[in-house]
């Protein structure tokens, strides 16, 4: 017996010092042992301003977060001068990237529109440079008179500061040649989408959709070496001049999505990371080498990480997912922006919040700070804020009143005020504290402090715009075929909380009834009631709408993925609209009788999706740069079928894109002016360049003017995304809170520009040839011989329609559509494929070229 008790005790000696141990080393691994430097550096470099790295010594703001550390401050002391004015420059379309400016004030930035501007102090043109696609990369000055940029065409530019010429250009790799150098699958994009930085020796770093980050001689825009990353690269490294490493972010979505990089060998150091994509660009707290690594995530969580192991300091979670990059104080203070609406305070050490500055719409600018620690970040409402370095609201002035109103370009700090741009286009300057002098406290547009411009107590159900635009006071007219969407919004104690929309409690009422197409969001933010088509007949009237239900608040989370609320209140909305009359003018729209006859070609283009507010930060510049075209098939002046392909844009006006693979049927409906766009029955399109999202529900409604045939108002979309028929994506979307669990749905609500089209010039007969229709168990095809026309040169599709009600039939065109051609590039069928059993009706076929259906058949 005193045997078998010796060896329990040994033998539970042993398993207590083998947990003792795996606690040890689980520590060493995970836990950052030591003091850390948390506060920005005290002493001045002796290597200069910026560590030794050659940026512009005289700029006030010459690259995307001013500095190599990215804490977003800078050196100047405000002036205020009360001579000067805001100007604004409008470019061609959205500006989604940030400004640098010299220390002349002369502004720099890239535009949607495809262009490079400089501006000067006034917001003159002073020249501007054409790429080939959209721009939505900060630019960097340098010490020789030179500006840096990156743009979607694949190019880093190096042009002369003076005089806007071309010192050279840098190609990034195509994806194949990403995939056999280093044997990764990436997507099928190679955009210069992250902004440019600097290494102490003059090297550009360009972050690429490609997955590498790239060194470039400034020189002679040779590549050095490259970095390589495992997702779109768009977070522009931070540079530690003194340890000489970088630091930047991916938009893998879990785990390792953070990464340090030795700078001379490219030798990966560590990864890190969470439970969401890395959109920012990440702090570095101190150039010491125990100093911390900052960054938010798409999972809605700030991170600091130790600069030296990777291991994680602290996590602090926030209500929305979080796309702009932090700034710090001179006392260390964190300020991270979030499209919850929120700006945070946090305690660099801890990671607790020291204050929050609450606003309504999402945030995506990352904030600036000068040299008295006021903070400046712009607002998804059209305003510029300064925020004083407690919280207080200092001043807010407003820049935008147009439907396309988000700030999410970055603001930049000049010599004589800030710059940011706007997705309406516009580039704006507000001088130092305008809203505060005689002149500004008269305009309009200022708001002051100190307190939020928010009620301090309630729930509300916001209208909201098809461009996200909040109104706290819904409009009193509406066209018959609009939908109606609000946003859930708490506050309590002046604070605003997080709240979601109980479904299972919710009750919409139209005109006493129950509304039969509400789509409320899988977060719970949201809800759109939908008309199918219209509200009331011609003759309009009033709108009665009742919404009430209960709200959910306290939650647990996973990433941004919230579970387990409890009760937290009812909302009750009782709301009156007047529908607009429409008349009885027929449709100023061309439906072709017969194969080859002329048919109207839609234009649709600079699309915005604001909500769920996630999909603006993965994919809004790339929704903006869209053009689809969509030509009229068959039909009559009330109900025609249009299929959509997709287009580009050359010098300034929208071509068909031969290279496109997208393709999709949609039924236009015409009523007195009303045009509505649909597809109940599901298609796939490309989303974010990255995959083909399959969609259930799509619609588009706005109004024309018949006797114009232009119209009247921005387009609204509601849109209903299957996530679980995609593939690996579908469960994160679902996990970042953008889907139902269980359902899989995504419920979308944006909003597009739609525009008649020229019509394409009539394609003779000869150059078609001969086209005869096959149909199989498992594909229909167009045989065509003696045509003349090339694969390369133009989009070629089969539409199928069922014979009997003229509807497409709903197969996937977009993917399984197949070209042939002879050896010389002439086309000689046309394929779509699809299994069996999804083609049974009697049917008809037609072969587009282009948008234009030149000719048609009995299946």
């Amino acid at each position: 017996m005193k045997r078998s008790s010796a060896r329990g005790r040994r033998a539970a000696f042993v398993a207590l010092g083998l947990v003792v141990l795996a606690t040890v080393l689980w520590a060493a691994r995970t836990i950052p042992f030591g003091a850390r430097a948390f506060l920005p550096d005290r002493e001045p470099d002796a290597r200069g301003r910026f560590g030794g790295v050659p940026l512009d010594p005289s700029s006030p703001w010459p690259k995307f977060r001013a500095n190599p550390l990215q804490n977003g401050r800078s050196p100047l002391a405000p002036r205020v001068d009360d001579s000067l004015r805001p100007w604004s420059f409008q470019t061609g379309k959205g500006v989604f990237s940030s400004p640098v400016i010299d220390a002349s004030g002369n502004v720099y930035i890239g535009s949607a529109d495809q262009n490079f501007y400089a501006l000067d102090r006034s917001g003159a043109l002073r020249w501007k440079y054409a790429t080939a696609e959209v721009i939505d990369s900060a630019a960097l000055l340098d010490d020789r008179g030179r500006v840096y940029f990156g743009s979607g065409d694949a190019h880093v530019y190096a042009l002369d500061r003076e005089t806007g010429a071309l010192v050279w250009k840098f190609r990034a790799d195509t994806v194949e040649e990403v995939e056999a150098r280093h044997g990764v699958e990436s997507y099928n994009v190679d955009w210069f989408e992250g902004n440019i930085g600097m290494l102490p020796d003059g090297t550009l770093l360009a972050p690429n959709d490609n997955f590498l980050i790239y060194a470039i001689d400034r020189d002679t825009g040779a590549k050095r070496r490259e970095y390589l990353g495992n997702e779109l690269m768009w977070s522009l490294p931070a540079v530690n001049p003194r340890t000489e490493r970088i630091f930047a972010g991916s938009q893998y979505m879990i785990w390792r999505n953070v990464f340090a990089f030795d700078t001379r060998t490219g030798e990966t150091l560590w990864t890190a990371g969470g439970l969401g994509s890395n959109a920012a660009s990440p702090l570095l707290t101190s150039s010491e080498p125990n100093g911390a690594v900052v960054i938010g995530g798409f999972d809605g969580h700030v991170r600091a990480y130790a600069q030296e192991s990777g291991k994680e300091i602290w996590s602090r979670g926030v209500r929305g997912h979080l796309y702009s990059s932090p700034a710090q104080l001179s006392d260390g203070t964190l300020i991270q922006a979030s499209t919850d609406g929120t700006v945070y305070a946090l305690d660099p050490s801890t990671g607790a919040v020291r204050w929050a500055h609450d606003g309504l719409g999402p945030i995506r600018s990352s904030p600036a700070v000068d040299a008295n620690d006021r903070i400046y970040v712009g607002s998804g409402e059209g305003s510029l804020l300064a925020i004083e370095p407690d919280g207080r609201l200092r001043w807010a002035y407003r820049l935008v009143d147009d439907e396309r109103n988000d700030l999410n370009s970055s603001p930049a700090i000049g010599p004589d005020g800030i710059v940011i741009a706007g997705e309406n286009g516009g580039v704006f300057f507000v001088p130092f504290d305008y809203p505060l002098t005689a002149a500004g406290r008269a305009d309009p547009r200022t708001t002051t402090g100190p307190d939020e411009p928010l009620p301090r107590e309630g729930v509300f159900l916001i209208y909201t715009e098809p461009f996200g635009a909040f109104r706290t006071t819904p409009p009193r007219t509406i066209s018959a075929n609009q939908p109606l969407t609000f946003t859930l919004f708490l506050r309590e104690g002046g604070d605003t909380r997080w709240a979601a929309i109980d479904p299972d409690s919710l009750s919409v009422r139209i005109g006493g009834k129950p509304a039969e197409h509400v789509h409320v969001s899988a977060d719970g933010q949201f809800l759109s009631i939908v008309p199918r088509e219209t509200w009331r007949g011609s003759e309009g009237g009033r709108l009665d709408v009742e919404i009430s239900g209960g709200f959910r608040v306290d939650p647990w989370r996973v990433g941004l993925k919230f579970f387990g609320a409890s009760e937290g209140g009812r909302f009750d909305e009782k709301l009156h609209f007047e529908v607009l009359p429409r008349g009885h003018e027929p449709a100023p729209l061309l439906v072709p009788a017969r194969a080859g006859d002329p048919g109207s070609v839609l234009e649709l283009r600079r699309l915005a999706a604001p909500n769920p507010t996630m999909l603006p930060s993965w994919n809004q510049i790339g929704f903006d740069s869209l053009h689809y075209l969509g030509g009229i098939v068959e039909g009559n002046s009330k109900r025609a079928l249009v299929f959509v392909i997709g287009g580009k844009l050359v010098d300034g006006k929208t071509v068909v894109d031969p290279t496109s693979k997208l393709r999709f049927p949609l039924a236009l409906e015409y009523d007195g002016g009303l045009v509505t766009l649909h597809n109940y029955a599901g298609f796939e399109i490309q989303f974010v360049g990255s995959w083909d999202m399959p969609f259930g529900l799509y619609r588009v409604s706005t109004r024309l003017d018949p006797s114009t045939g232009r119209f009247v108002e921005p387009a609204a979309l509601v849109a209903i995304a299957n996530t679980n028929d995609l593939e690996y994506y579908g469960r994160f979307l679902q996990l970042m809170g953008m889907a139902d669990l269980g359902t899989g749905h995504m419920s979308v609500f944006g909003g597009l520009d739609l525009e008649l089209h020229d019509p394409p010039a009539a394609i003779p007969a000869s150059e078609i040839g001969e086209v005869r229709f096959e149909r199989s168990a498992t594909s229909v095809t167009a045989r065509i011989r003696g045509g003349s026309l090339r694969r390369d040169d133009h989009v070629h599709s089969l539409l199928v329609t069922d014979a009997a009600s003229g509807d497409a039939v709903p197969l996937d065109y977009n993917g399984r559509t197949e070209v042939e051609a002879d050896p010389n590039g002439i086309v000689t069928a046309v394929t779509v494929r699809f299994d069996a059993g999804e083609l049974r009706a009697a049917a008809r076929a037609h072969y587009l070229i282009d948008t234009q259906a030149v000719e048609r058949g009995e299946l």
